[in-house]
């Protein structure tokens, strides 16, 4: 009983230390995965908000990242953002994007909110076969999509004007 107590106890002091290397006997026995920063983001506010999610989560590598909120950070471009195709989850909302075109890489992605940004064209957006939500609201200058745009969709949220 000692024993199983014992072992568990260390589970979870390695658990809590996972950001350290950990040795017994002055040999590492356990070596966290570094976190991702082989990635080029042009965007600072963009890529202070992906280094931020990368430190948040403990992302190692790129497929680890799945959801990315980056709300009323300043975001003006997407350059770079494709890299990150195990994105399913996007919050854009609230910043300065005007160019979508970098979501097209984005094929795992299943809700994208950009509502209150300055986005005319969601075209890049129709084609993307997981793609179930769509928050688009607050674009006041978006050019209203065809209904038949999109490939399936379970909830679409639109400016008033395209309403």
């Amino acid at each position: 009983m000692l024993g199983r107590w014992l072992i568990g106890i260390s589970l979870c002091w390695l658990a809590a230390c996972q950001q350290y290397d950990f040795s017994v006997n002055e040999r590492v026995v356990y070596s966290p995965r570094p976190l991702l920063t082989d990635f080029r983001i042009e965007d600072p506010a963009l890529r202070s908000c992906i280094e931020q999610a990368i430190n948040d989560n403990k992302i190692s590598s790129v497929g680890e990242l799945q959801t990315l909120d980056c709300s009323g950070a300043g975001v003006r471009s997407l350059n770079g953002l494709g890299r990150f195709s195990s994105l399913s989850w996007l919050n854009l909302g609230g910043n300065a994007l005007q160019d979508i075109r970098e979501l097209v890489a984005l094929l795992e992605l299943r809700s994208v909110l950009l509502d209150d940004n300055r986005i005319e064209d969601a075209s890049p957006l129709y084609r993307l076969p997981a793609l179930a939500v769509v928050n688009l609201e607050g674009n006041s200058g978006l050019r209203c999509p065809a209904p038949d745009s999109w490939v399936s969709l379970e909830r679409l949220t639109l400016p008033r004007h395209c309403r």
